[in-house]
């Protein structure tokens, strides 16, 4: 029941109002039978204590913000995952918080960290903007940025290496014996897409090959823009290394809907490593990112800025997942 107060539980388990509040916030100051009891009267009565209304009576709280720009991106849904089971081993409670790209909604959220007393935050923005309304913040001296390179030393960071990662997705392909490897970059303007673009057009230089940048305007779903620039290409790419797992889910789908078949008519290289990609058909080879340690690694961050501990960047090393989207380029 929604309804039920402090004072209904203090009355029915016949201790003070102070007493109940003491057995959730401070439960070792309580006897233990008296905890048990009152707790035991809480639960049958429906009570929960708001961790809002918490947070403000003591002026801290255990909630930390985990701030991202999509979460119908499945990478941002794994990390949230793992990030809030990293939280909860440490005895926070992660809240996912939105902005759908909006810097300013960003901004919000910033604001309301304040409100909520919460101990530090996680962000794991999109664009180089919104690190700035980072830093107009004075709450930035508490804010881990997860997934992005940055200048500023006073922001911690973790990240994976984008650079490595394409170099492992390159070597797979030319192992194969393709040479025409085009990059699908998709939704244009995101940090990731433009860092791993430009490592893209590293790795084609190293090996003496000629970039491809498959563009298309849109959101996840760029697939059919994907498909009809390579479709124009006038020496077709016979393999294609995508920005992230979505896009390359979106361009498999596309190529099936238009007859296509992956990988005999193209090979397809994600960069996430996601496990939805397991389950994918054809099953996606990917640049695998550590989400799990990404997002415990940024709780760790969260906890050594609370000690004082000076901003640590930690850049975590990919690996290549091999399954069945890619294959040997047959003359």
């Amino acid at each position: 029941m929604s309804d039920v107060s402090i004072d209904d539980v203090a009355d029915a388990a016949g201790v003070h109002r102070s007493t109940v509040s003491r057995a959730f916030s401070k439960p070792e100051a309580v006897r233990a039978s008296t905890r048990e009891h009152v707790l035991r009267i809480a639960a049958d009565l429906g009570y929960s204590v708001n961790p809002l209304a918490q947070a403000l009576r003591r002026r801290s709280s255990n909630l930390v913000p985990l701030i991202v720009p999509d979460i119908t991106n499945p990478f941002f849904a794994e990390l949230a995952r793992s990030t809030a089971a990293a939280a909860e081993a440490q005895g926070y409670q992660l809240m996912l918080c939105i902005t759908g790209g909006d810097t300013g909604q960003t901004a919000n959220y910033l604001t309301a960290m304040h409100s909520m007393y919460s101990p530090f935050g996680v962000v794991a923005p999109s664009t180089r903007v919104d690190l700035e309304a980072l830093r107009r913040y004075a709450f930035q001296n508490r804010v881990v940025v997860i997934d992005r390179v940055e200048d500023d030393p006073t922001v911690p960071t973790v990240t994976v290496d984008s650079a490595h990662g394409i170099e492992l997705a390159f070597d797979h392909l030319r192992g194969l014996g393709h040479t025409a490897i085009a990059y699908a970059p998709g939704i244009i303007g995101t940090y990731t897409a433009h860092d791993r673009r430009d490592a893209y057009r590293h790795a084609a230089n190293r090996h003496g090959l000629s970039p491809v940048i498959l563009e298309a305007a849109g959101g996840m779903e760029v697939g059919p823009g994907i498909v009809d620039h390579w479709l124009r290409e006038p020496v077709r790419p016979t393999a294609v290394i995508a920005s992230n797992d979505a896009i390359a889910f979106s361009v498999i789908s596309e190529l099936s809907t238009r007859g296509f078949s992956v990988p005999r008519d193209l090979s397809v290289i994600g960069f996430d490593g996601l496990d939805l990609g397991a389950q994918f058909n054809p099953r996606l080879t990917s640049v695998r990112q550590p989400i799990t340690d990404l997002g415990r690694i940024a709780i760790d961050l969260g906890e050594a800025l609370i000690a004082g501990d000076p901003p640590d960047h930690v850049v975590l090393e990919p690996s290549l997942l091999i399954r069945s989207s890619t294959q040997k380029l047959h003359p």
